[in-house]
């Protein structure tokens, strides 16, 4: 069954790329996901063809350390943005499915709260600065 594409959530497109990790080593991906819509939308699953597995996870610091902890629930406000930057929140990629280096693209696709999808298409880099 194909699902219908997001019309009222979309991408910053600029800020939208994949953190590529030698030796199959998890990947991490960012970007905004903005929501033009009058209500809140919710992130329902995210897949990937790319990755076998893909999470959302916010970077905690205290007085004393950080951590990584897995979101479970993640709502994009009514006319508002959900930002993944480094350092915040970001998409975890684990275990590609085929070789995966500097220069590829990804696809990510979030499954929504409102039955469509948002397909993304991530470019892959080892840094920020690096197109």
């Amino acid at each position: 069954m194909k699902m219908p594409v997001s019309t009222y959530v979309t991408t910053v497109p600029e800020t939208t790329w994949l953190r590529w990790l030698p030796n199959s080593l998890p990947a991490a991906g960012y970007t905004t996901l903005k929501n033009s819509s009058e209500e809140p939308i919710e992130i329902a699953k995210i897949k990937s063809p790319d990755y076998k597995n893909v999470r959302i996870y916010e970077t905690v610091v205290d007085s004393e350390s950080s951590k990584m902890v897995k979101v479970d629930k993640v709502t994009i406000p009514a006319k508002g943005n959900f930002a993944m930057v480094p350092g915040r929140y970001h998409l975890m990629l684990e275990n590609p499915i085929h070789v995966i280096t500097p220069g590829d693209s990804a696809m990510v696709i979030f499954f929504l709260s409102t039955g469509r999808v948002l397909k993304l298409r991530m470019p892959v880099r080892t840094s920020p600065e690096l197109s």
